[in-house]
């Protein structure tokens, strides 16, 4: 203390060393932390400008007008493609209550006429699912739309009489909202062979819409190939074939010879001394149950391009 007292000069020199030397160390801290987050700002932005200078294509204004006219050749392309489209399916008219009906009875007697002219089985009273519409009319709002559908099952109805199928032994169509009714839950409605009747259609409204149908009938293996073919070549109506069951009708095989070998089995010839042929494969029928799709496609408005930039 006594030293202290002596030199307080050298005292307070000191005092004021270790204090200056606190200050300028926190200031050197302080700044070095400062540099640190710099540092790594300047890096983040450095690597990005990198990543820009080397991107393909350099994001200038002329790659940016490229840009834009690529992608408004895009929108003008979709909506084309929309356009297209939309000509494969069957429009709506405007129909009374009255002229459905009449349109019924119009299409129906031309299937029974064409069936029994091409030799096809149907059944009785064949009115391609829409048998409550004979005695009572549909719903006012429903009558478009139900014209629109007649029209479609007519087409699948008579690719299967043009390509002389054994017999139609069914058709189910799907019920349409207008007709009123608890709505289809989605991912439902009756696989082919089952009753699917009463399945009501989803209407989203959206671009696409498909409104099902099931059809069984009986054929011949190149009939059946046929029919399979125009449904999915049909320019009048777009469909898809969803859901595919064949069975044949002999699901028995063929019996093997008897133990004698097959030169004991076989039939003795004629007297005339013609050979007797037998085919024994081949000539089965196909029982064909499918569940197709009436696809319909709304054509989107062509809508304004938002933010077309510099004229090109």
């Amino acid at each position: 203390m006594n030293w202290i007292r002596n030199n307080i000069f050298l005292t307070a020199f000191i005092a004021i060393l270790v204090i200056g030397a606190g200050v300028l160390g926190y200031l050197l801290y302080t700044a070095f932390s400062t540099y640190s987050d710099v540092s790594d700002q300047y890096t983040a932005v450095s690597g990005a400008l990198h990543q820009l200078q080397i991107r393909v294509p350099y994001p200038d204004q002329a790659n940016l007008v490229k840009y834009r006219a690529e992608r408004d050749d895009l929108i003008d392309a979709t909506h084309t493609l929309a356009s297209s489209l939309a000509q494969m399916v069957l429009p709506v008219n405007e129909m009374t209550q009255s002229a459905f009906q009449d349109r019924l009875r119009e299409v129906s007697s031309a299937v029974a006429t064409k069936a029994g002219k091409t030799g096809v089985k149907i059944p009785a009273h064949f009115a391609l699912d829409f048998d409550q519409y004979q005695t009572q009319p549909p719903p006012a709002a429903a009558a478009g739309p139900l014209g629109r559908q007649l029209e479609a099952l007519n087409i699948a109805v008579n690719i299967l009489l043009d390509e002389h199928v054994d017999g139609i032994a069914d058709l189910k169509r799907t019920r349409l909202p207008q007709e009123g009714g608890a709505r289809q839950e989605r991912g439902g409605g009756a696989r082919p062979g089952q009753r699917g009747g009463g399945a009501v259609a989803e209407n989203t409204g959206s671009l696409v819409e498909k409104f099902p149908f099931q059809v069984q009938f009986t054929a011949g293996q190149p009939a059946f190939q046929k029919v399979l073919n125009d449904f999915a070549a049909s320019s009048k109506q777009f469909f898809i074939t969803r859901t595919l069951l064949a069975e044949n009708s002999n699901p028995k095989p063929v019996a093997k010879a008897g133990p004698e070998g097959p030169a004991a089995a076989a039939p003795t010839p004629a007297a005339g001394g013609s050979s007797y042929l037998k085919f024994i494969v081949g000539t089965e029928k196909v029982n064909v149950a499918m569940q197709i799709d009436m696809v319909i496609f709304n054509p989107p408005e062509k809508a304004a391009r938002k933010g077309a930039g510099p004229s090109h």
